[in-house]
């Protein structure tokens, strides 16, 4: 017999919900179809990959015989999900085919041919950081906006992490907006180096957010040039990094501000919504702000109507009028995390920042649309 075990079935879905992130829609190759279960010493090791991201966990198991075999994973998937027995019984025979038991539930499933599976190995000997996993997971979610879809400028569509000795930056850039957000944290960075940074595929960041805990447990970063190594909790995450330069943001970002404007982030983007409503109706989905003593004046216009919305400010600097696409503005300010936030203005056809009231934990940047009236 090639393995044998016994495992509950909330394990078992448990485990096979944080691999099942790394299974693609279309896999390139057949194998990345199947999940790895390798049975030993009492547990189980869950292992999928789609080539590039690999997930592996563990799993508390009865394991009477040791073994591998690689599962179909939706297939797998499913019919852990559908089943309404406590335990599920796993055997495995020279045929390779998997006889899968509950109480009044037997199914035969044909394996996959194990030795196709990619060997996954941990990195060791390299830089290693150290994170909470609820801050980690929060500042993945409010970049994600940001991330390119540009497949010609390879290295936005991943996120640039940058370790410094005190916090780490993540930033994304799609080349009309940026968002930057500071998590503080002691990192050890080599002698002689300022900071570290590795560029993550985003889509990569997004699973990983889907299955970081929303608590501080400890998220540990291994990564050397080429690849990271991301683990919590039993969980490990593998993947390939993105070579090559990103954006030089801290030179996208305006040295100083001609017009400042400090207000609440609940009025901005209700009367955004509102103004969206019509700009969507238009050829440019367009919003122009008019900026002065008087407060933030916004108006959309399409030709089935205008709208005009009104948001109280504290208003510093020139007056100014700016345009911007609305969905645009409307992804950053619902990134905001804090209640009151500044926007800072140096020309109509410069970029506008978001920062919040007080501090710098956040930096998000959106550019303006050139207007001719």
């Amino acid at each position: 017999m090639l393995q044998d075990f016994k495992i509950s079935t909330n394990e078992m879905n448990r485990a096979l919900g944080y691999v099942m992130h790394a299974i693609s829609a279309r896999p390139v190759k057949p194998i990345y179809n199947g999940v790895l279960i390798e049975a030993k010493d009492g547990e189980l090791i869950l292992t999928a990959t789609d080539g590039e991201m690999t997930i592996r966990t563990t799993a508390e198991a009865d394991v009477r015989e040791q073994g591998r075999t690689v599962y179909p994973a939706k297939l797998l998937s499913e019919l852990m999900r559908r089943q309404n027995s406590a335990d599920i019984s796993f055997s495995v025979e020279d045929s390779n085919v998997a006889r899968i038991s509950g109480v009044g539930s037997k199914t035969n499933m044909m394996g996959m041919n194990e030795e196709d599976f990619p060997e996954i190995r941990d990195i060791s000997n390299a830089q290693e950081i150290h994170l909470p996993a609820n801050q980690l997971r929060n500042t993945i979610q409010h970049i994600m906006f940001a991330v390119s879809t540009d497949e010609n400028r390879k290295t936005l569509t991943g996120i640039l992490m940058e370790f410094y000795r005190g916090e780490t930056r993540m930033v994304s850039i799609d080349g009309f907006r940026m968002a930057l957000m500071i998590i503080d944290a002691e990192n050890s960075i080599p002698d002689g180096k300022d900071f570290s940074s590795i560029i993550v595929s985003g889509r990569i960041m997004n699973e990983l957010s889907k299955i970081l805990p929303d608590d501080d447990t400890d998220v540990t970063l291994i990564f050397n040039p080429s690849h990271v190594m991301i683990s919590f909790g039993g969980v490990k995450l593998y993947s390939t990094l993105l070579i090559g330069e990103f954006i030089d943001y801290k030179h996208i970002l305006p040295s100083a501000a001609q017009t400042e404007i400090e207000l609440n982030r609940a009025s901005l983007y209700e009367a955004l919504e509102r103004c969206s409503l019509m700009a969507r109706e238009g050829k440019s989905n367009l919003i122009t702000m008019d900026i002065s003593e008087k407060g933030l004046m916004m108006n959309s216009r399409a030709e089935r109507g205008d709208v005009r919305e009104e948001v109280a400010v504290l208003f510093h600097g020139q007056p100014l009028r700016i345009s911007f696409n609305s969905q645009y503005m409307m992804d950053v300010i619902k990134n905001v995390e804090t209640d009151e936030l500044r926007m800072c203005f140096q020309t109509n056809v410069s970029p506008c920042i978001v920062k919040p009231k007080e501090g710098d934990h956040f930096t998000f940047l959106v550019l303006p649309i050139r207007t001719f009236d």
